[in-house]
Parts: C-alpha cells; structure tokens; sequence
C-alpha cells in the first residue's frame, strides 16, 4: 500500500509540473502594439503558453476583423480595441468577459516646432483653428473608417460643437483648406509628418507622442495641442468562442501585471491604465496628458454609422 501512494503521489507531482494542455495562445492586435522579446519570454516562461501575436492593421482594422470572423476566431484575446470601437464590438459578441483597460491617451494634434519656426509661421493654438488660410494643406489625419485616432476627433468635433450643421461646416472648412486623409496612424505619422520626410507639419496623433521627438540637445521637436482632446482607452480580452480560453485570461492578467505596465509609456508612447505605475522621466517634462478633454458622454456606438456617413458624403 505504501508503494501504491507513493506512485500515486509522484504521478500526481508529474501531472502537475505539465504544460497547458493548448500551449498556444493567439494574440489578435493593431499594429502599434509592442511587446518585447523579454516580456514575451517572461510570459512564456511563467504560463506554460507559447504566445503568437496577430496584427490586423489599425484599431478599426482589428475590430472589424474579429467581427468578420466571430464564428471561427482567429485568435484567443485581443489587444487595442478602444473606446470608440467597445461598443461596436460587445454588440457583435467579441468578448468572453468584460475587458481589461490596459492603457490610455488623449488623442490631440500635433506639430513641428523646427518646420513652424524655419517657416516663421505661428503654429495653431486648437484644432478650431486648423481652418484658417495660414494652415492650408499643412494638416493630416486618419480616416474615421479605419482608425481609432481619426473616429475619436470625429467626436470631438460633436462634442466641441452645437449642432450637426457646425460640425459638418467645421469639417467642409477642413475640406477644404486641403487637410490630407490618411489611411492609418502609422502611415500619417511616419509617412506624412515633416518630422520623418514627409510634407505635414501637423498630424493628428497623441498627448504623448512628443516624447518620442526629442531632439539630441534635449529639447522638444513636437509639441501637442492639449486643449478639447478626446481620451482614448485600449482594452484586452478573451475573444467569445476562441480555443484558448484559459490561455487568454492568463495573458490578459499578464497585460495588467506591472511589468508590462511599466513598458507601455516607452513602448507605445501611451499611459499605463493601471494606477500608481511610476513614467519615464521625461514624460513629466514632454509627454503631460491633455489639459481639458471632451467627447466622454457622446454615445458614439448609437451615432458611429450616421457620422462616417456624413463624413464621408463631405470627403467622399
């Protein structure tokens, strides 16, 4: 009897010291999401899981992928589905659970301050002002169809204004002081963007992405408009129905651990969601949240389909 508990035991420890039964879990996300190579490791490491990541171009991209594909998922979590698109997708059935906030910023314009002082021209003050003559054919944003940043000033706009008919003149004024309209962030912001070779001195981008432009003296090469910005959270969850379940919780927890927390300012020039998680320095100096923010109680979910139409009737 002794023998018999004994291998019953060392059976028992065996069985513990597997793997996940899945080891692979898939990782739906937009293409700005970073992840080291080390975290990825820890991760792997810790859980037992083997992660692959799966990038589905921007935020909009991504939504409209696991929607597309909610009957036979394509990954087991996600990452990057934001506040503008949440709605869309809890009432398509994309989550197992409620998500996770992971991260946030506030969507504001940015500009170059070397190309505004080269030209001596003074750069906006607001968003109201990227009409004005002085500005023409300086500006580029993101279509509201396909990207989160590009939807969330469409919000803006709604809320900064008092009807439908202000919002609609504010974006034919845009029209046609010749803004560009690009198809993502990436391809506004490292394509477009004088700071990288391209001919915009303004894009549309976020209150931390300055961080990201400082010059090799140490002083600032952008600065962020931070006046009536829109707050952008970005959530991970199991994706309802994937085959992985288990091993999309566990990196969904991962995603809120302060080890990764503490990555995401540097990583993807966002804020970490989770309170008390300590910034780079340098942060405090050129990468300070809006100053006012607007657009929080639009119900953009019941009202996203008549504005990209009507944005759409003005930009064709």
């Amino acid at each position: 009897m002794k023998k018999l508990a004994l291998l019953i035991a060392a059976a028992a420890m065996l069985t513990g010291c597997q793997g996940p039964e899945n080891s692979l879990v898939r990782l739906a996300a937009h293409d700005s999401f970073v992840m080291s190579d080390e975290l990825i490791a820890q991760f792997e490491s810790e859980t037992g899981y083997e992660l692959e990541i799966l990038r589905l171009g921007d935020t909009g991209s991504l939504t409209n992928q696991l929607i597309l594909t909610r009957n036979a998922p394509v990954a087991d979590a996600f990452f990057g589905i934001d506040n503008t698109f949440y709605g869309r997708a809890e009432a398509e059935g994309i989550f197992d659970s409620a998500p996770a906030a992971i991260d946030y910023s506030d969507v504001c314009f940015n500009y170059d301050m070397g190309w505004f002082d080269s030209e001596g021209i003074t750069p906006p003050r607001s968003w109201r002002e990227l009409t004005d003559e002085e500005y023409r054919g300086l500006t580029v944003v993101t279509n509201p169809n396909f990207s989160s940043p590009g939807l969330a000033f469409l919000a803006s706009t709604h809320a900064g204004f008092d009807t439908p008919a202000d919002v609609f003149a504010y974006w034919r004024d845009l029209r046609d002081n010749e803004v560009k309209v690009a198809g993502s962030w990436e391809d506004a912001y490292f394509s477009d963007f004088t700071r990288y070779g391209g001919d915009r001195p303004i894009v549309l981008s976020y209150a931390s992405s300055p961080s990201a432009e400082v010059n090799e003296d140490g002083t600032p090469g952008s600065r962020a408009l931070l006046e009536e910005c829109f707050r952008q959270t970005e959530f991970a969850g199991v994706i309802a129905g994937s085959t992985n379940q288990p091993g999309a919780s566990a990196l969904v927890q991962f995603l809120l651990r302060e080890d990764f927390q503490r990555s995401v300012p540097e990583a993807m020039f966002v804020y970490p969601a989770v309170p008390g998680i300590d910034v780079p320095e340098a942060w405090a100096r050129f990468a300070t949240p809006a100053t006012s923010t607007i657009g929080e109680t639009l119900d953009i979910d019941a009202n996203r389909e008549q504005w990209l139409t009507d944005w759409s009737d003005i930009f064709g």
